[in-house]
């Protein structure tokens, strides 16, 4: 079996080095594929002809998109930022390094980084892919000679639950008194987390895959040869994290030159930094109780603004001066190019995806309903989990591809007499699973680890063919 299982992993490595471009060049064959597409599918507008109706989807679709995604892609280089800045003080970096010290084999530690990953992504998608990708450099840090490729494969495919976790889009959309369903008039009413993300057929999926599948599958796919694996010097992380005074990961001292100005003690005061952080860390705390107080639990009330409020101030607190913060994030930095070449084009395409002058139907609803219409009965959930996952190719934002097929799905939903609820979470995980093999939620991760996406794509492959295996099935037979 392991011999097996790692030969697939090989020719998959193989196929994908050979044949799949830079993440940036994926995105622009990916916005010339679904020009074409909507080119050719979508209806023009009255009068229109086809040299102006190219014109259009290229203004309004492709141009009238792109921007769309620039307050999300500020989040993500927030997230990103503040979250390496906290990685690099000493109570995040000791308890890494404890939990990086737990597998005592090369191949146990393959299995244990997609489970981190995992667990963090149940809790929110983004604390997932900078816990993963740093959890992941901290295990090749530990454990020199591992296969770095395959360790940071590991921590992208524990991406792979979020959409079945507590900051779910799709769920927690529709727990949202007002969405666009409800106004629309197709729902008449919300359905709580109880119905989706606590349920009996979530939360096995959730355990099955990312507890389970994941480190077996990443254990039987690491290479016993040699010859085979890709170490990496740890000392290149060192040389990039060196965190200047905060290179040990405690408290930056507070020592400074007598004849030291104002401004210098001021970026230096222990005192200060500490406030700000105890200050930014109380109204993390009111915000949580405000929403108990109103009955929003917690894990219902996560959101990108509020983890990135929170990291940041936790780092302003555990790093201790503002000096010493403020060198972490100038290195963080580093790290979040790709985040601001990349997300305008993914925001073109879902222009694209959307682009339907009046009276036509869009690219991404056409896909939708193609897709239910040659379901057979009693298969409706099935085919929204795949139906989700051809979509976010185009449309890998989970908020935003709902808003684009889930009137499709609840509308098939309600006239087939299938459970929305479950048609909702077999889309959920239908978004996130063509994610191990779409780049657009790897570009974070990538850029902390320094790989390229033919490094790892190979691996991710392995775990979109074993999962899609097991949630198509589980969603459609697991109790609700």
């Amino acid at each position: 079996m392991t011999n097996a299982i790692r030969q697939a992993a090989e020719r998959s490595s193989k196929l994908v080095e050979q044949y799949l471009p830079d993440a940036f060049l994926f995105a622009i064959i990916l916005t010339g594929v679904a020009f074409v597409l909507a080119l050719v599918s979508v209806a023009p507008g009255e009068g229109t002809g086809v040299v102006g109706h190219a014109g259009n989807l290229l203004l309004d679709g492709w141009y009238g998109g792109f921007w769309n995604l620039l307050s999300f892609g500020m989040q993500m280089t927030l997230i990103l930022m503040t979250g390496y800045a906290l990685a690099q003080t000493k109570p995040v970096d000791r308890l890494l390094t404890r939990l990086a010290r737990v597998p005592n084999t090369e191949r146990g530690a393959a299995a244990m980084v997609p489970v981190v990953a995992a667990a963090a992504s149940f809790v929110h998608w983004g604390l997932g892919l900078v816990v993963g990708a740093l959890f992941a450099r901290k295990i090749a840090t530990e454990m020199r000679g591992i296969d770095f490729p395959i360790v940071v494969a590991g921590a992208y495919s524990g991406f792979v639950v979020w959409h079945g976790g507590l900051a779910g889009s799709i769920p927690l959309l529709l727990n949202t008194g007002d969405n666009f369903l409800i106004e629309a008039g197709i729902l008449d009413a919300t359905f709580g987390t109880g119905g989706t993300i606590f349920t009996v057929a979530n939360l096995v999926l959730v355990v099955a895959v990312g507890f389970l599948f994941l480190p077996a599958l990443f254990a039987l796919m690491y290479p016993t040869d040699e010859t085979k694996k890709t170490p990496i010097d740890p000392a290149e992380f060192e040389a990039a994290t060196d965190g200047g005074e905060q290179a040990s990961g405690g408290w930056a001292s507070t020592a400074v030159p007598d004849d030291a100005s104002l401004a210098t003690r001021i970026e230096h005061s222990l005192g200060i930094g500490v406030a700000i952080g105890v200050v930014g860390l109380l109204a993390v705390a009111l915000y949580f109780w405000e929403g108990i107080q109103s009955g929003t639990m917690p894990w219902n009330n996560l959101n990108l603004n509020i983890v990135n409020f929170g990291f940041l101030f936790l780092g302003l607190l555990f790093h201790g001066t503002p000096k010493a913060y403020i060198e972490a994030i100038v290195e963080a930095v580093e790290n979040v190019w790709g985040i601001i070449l990349q997300f305008p084009f993914y925001a073109g395409i879902m222009g694209i995806m959307a682009y339907a002058p009046e009276g036509s139907v869009s690219l991404a609803t056409q896909i939708a309903q193609g897709m239910v219409a040659v379901a057979p009965d009693g298969t409706l959930p099935a085919f929204a989990f795949f139906t989700a996952g051809l979509v976010n190719f185009f449309v890998p934002s989970g908020g935003g591809e709902w808003a684009v097929i889930g009137e499709t799905l609840v509308t098939a939903a309600k006239a087939s007499g299938e459970s929305i609820p479950r048609v909702a979470v077999a889309a959920s995980w239908g978004d996130a699973w063509t994610n191990m093999i779409q780049p657009f939620w790897a570009i974070p991760l990538l850029s902390i680890s320094g790989l390229s996406v033919r490094d790892i794509m190979g691996y991710c492959v392995m775990v979109l063919l074993g999962a899609g295996v097991l949630v198509a099935v589980g969603i459609s037979v697991l109790p609700m």
